[in-house]
C-alpha cells in the first residue's frame, strides 16, 4: 500500500462532499470541523457519484436513489437493504489529505 495526495485541506469547504480521483478511483472527500472523511465516489447500489449527495452528522446521503451511508463504517442501508463502500483512513500532513491506496 502507498500513501496518496488526494487534496489540499484548505480547497476542501465545510460539510460538502468533494470528488477527487487517484488514478482511475473515483473518491469523495469532506471536511466536518477537525474530521476528514474520505470513501469510494460511487453508489454501489445506482452507480449515481456520491460527490452529488448531502452529507449531514457523519452520513452522506445518495441524490439518486436516498441510500444513507456513515462515512465511518461505509454502511449504508436503503429500505432495509444493506450496501457498503470502501472509506480510507485520511492523514494529514504538511496541510494536504493523504489517503492509503
Amino acid at each position: 500500500m502507498v500513501m496518496v495526495k488526494v487534496i489540499e485541506v484548505a480547497k476542501l469547504p465545510e460539510k460538502a462532499p468533494v470528488p477527487v480521483s487517484v488514478g482511475t478511483k473515483a473518491l469523495l472527500v469532506v471536511k466536518d470541523g477537525d474530521k476528514i472523511y474520505v470513501a469510494d465516489g460511487i453508489c454501489p447500489h445506482g452507480r449515481w457519484l456520491l460527490s452529488l449527495g448531502t452529507y449531514r452528522d457523519g452520513h452522506l446521503t445518495c441524490k439518486g436513489h436516498g441510500t444513507v451511508y456513515n462515512l465511518e463504517t461505509g454502511e449504508g442501508e436503503l429500505k432495509g437493504y444493506k450496501y457498503y463502500i470502501r472509506t480510507y483512513k485520511a492523514v494529514i500532513k504538511d496541510g494536504a489529505v493523504y489517503v492509503e491506496i
